[in-house]
Formats: structure tokens, sequence, C-alpha cells
């Protein structure tokens, strides 16, 4: 994606990040900037410069209020998108979408609702027990692959070139979403990650392996923090978040590793302005 349209594309992220922000602090939810929107505050006071989302995060009881809150309360220009309000939705967490606009990613299944999106992450508590973490994990991960195939998604696609082992691999849980609905799914997967007491640590719903834990008293505080010379909400333990996800999130990766990795294939702006990436 070339750096002007990708630029462009930042500043209409931000603007659903203004929405957001201003629904939760006149409703009284908490939340923080999360993953590379963080790092994003903290090493940029902005966006990674070659980053193309924006994500957000929340304690599952923050994430479940909003979730109520945010379809009365959001202006008419953005909307609340997750698998329980959007039956063609695939993914374990939220978006607020910015009506009336296009950005298709690769490997989506096919959406009416695709616009510019802020991702929400609820946060759910994590056993202690390393193996019950494994347990839990394989059985979201499960059914979040089931999901993502009853929709039509294609994990296997990377930048037009197909990856045979992954897609392959995906043939088992085509076959088990056959014999499931969505609401099916969405229930399997979340009576599952919702079943563990309130314990110490916590883990950010995307339904992958590679899941990262956290401390809750990392997230459970937030404080202001500069973002595009707007202030929004970080997590008053950042440096400890960030270390445990990224390591030493100060330091630059090569230039080789700086893409913007969700495969965008279309966008149309709020104005109108379309464009096809190759």
């Amino acid at each position: 994606m070339e750096k002007e349209i990708l630029r462009r594309v930042q500043l209409e992220q931000l603007e659903i990040l203004k929405e957001i922000h201003r629904v939760c602090t006149e409703n009284d939810i908490p939340y923080f900037l999360d993953s590379g929107t963080l790092i994003g505050a903290v090493r940029h006071k902005g966006f990674i410069p070659w980053d193309d989302d924006l994500d957000i995060g929340m304690l599952r009881q923050d994430y479940e209020k909003f979730c109520e809150i945010a379809p009365k309360k959001l202006n008419e220009k953005y909307s609340w998108q997750s698998w329980k309000n959007d039956k063609d939705y695939a993914l374990p967490f939220g978006k607020v979408r910015r009506n009336h606009t296009v950005y298709i990613e690769e490997k989506s299944g096919k959406l009416e609702n695709c616009g510019f999106y802020v991702d929400v992450f609820p946060y759910d508590n994590a056993p202690a027990d390393l193996g019950e973490r494994r347990k839990l994990l394989n059985n979201c991960v499960f059914w979040a692959r089931c999901m993502l195939m009853k929709h039509g998604n294609t994990p296997w696609q990377d930048h037009g070139k197909t990856n045979l082992k992954k897609r392959l691999g995906y043939i088992s849980y085509q076959l088990v979403s056959l014999f499931f609905s969505h609401d099916a799914i969405a229930q399997k997967y979340e009576g599952a990650a919702l079943a563990v007491p309130d314990l110490e640590d916590v883990y950010a719903q995307c339904g992958v392996k590679n899941t990262k834990y956290y401390k809750k008293a990392w997230i459970s505080d937030v404080t202001e923090g500069i973002f595009e010379e707007r202030k929004f909400f970080i997590p008053l333990h950042a440096h400890e978040l960030l270390t445990e996800q990224y390591g030493d999130y100060m330091q630059l990766p090569p230039e080789d590793q700086r893409g913007n990795g969700h495969g965008i294939t279309k966008i149309i702006f709020s104005n109108g302005e379309e464009y096809t990436i190759v």
C-alpha cells in the first residue's frame, strides 16, 4: 500500500477511535490502546508509520457493556459488529466500523459490513495451570477456526499465494463447521472462554495459537497517553504489557518486516474514492 493511501487509511481509523473514546468516556466504559497501537502511542506518539489497523482492549465485563451500549450510542456514521449481531462475522472479538466505506482483507469472507474498522479485543481470565491453559486454548482455537470456515474465510491466503500445508490443515475444521450453526459455534467458543473463574492472569480473545498471558493488574488501571496529538487511554503498566508481548518494543524492526500485514485488496474512503490494492 502506498504511503499516501496508508496515511489516509490511518486517519479514517483515527476518526473511529475518537468516536469510541467519546462513547466510552460518556458511559464509563474503561478501554486501552492495545498491541501495535499501544506501541505506536509509546514509541511514536501516533501510528506506527507502516501500521494498517488500530486496536483497543477491554476487560470482559467492560467489553460486554460496550457490546450493549455501542449500537445505541455510536454516531450514525459508525456501527458495532460482533458475531452476536452479525451472523456473517467470524471473529471472537468485535469491530467498530465506519459505515459507507470499504476496507476488504484478502483472507476475510464475504461481509456486507466491511468498512474501515477498529478492533476491540475482550480480555478474559486465564487458568493458572499451564496444562489447563493449553487445553482451553486448543478448544478455543478449534472453534475459532471452525467459525472461519463457516463463513468462507481463507487464512491460507498470503498476498495472492496459497499456503498449501495450511489449506490442507483447515479441511477438518471445514467439515466440522458443516454440522454446527453460527450461533452454536459461538456458544462453544464462549462457553469455554468464559468458564474460567476470576484469576490473576488474562489473555486477549484472538482465536490464535500464539496467545500471550498478562497480569490483570497491568491493564486494570489506565492513564492518558498521546496518540496523533489526541489523548486516549493506555494501560498504566504499558511497559510490562508490551515487554511481555514484544520484548524490546522500543527497537524498530528490520526494514523488511515493516510492511502492513492485513492483505488489503480494496479500499473505498468515506469521500467515495476507490482503490484496488495489487
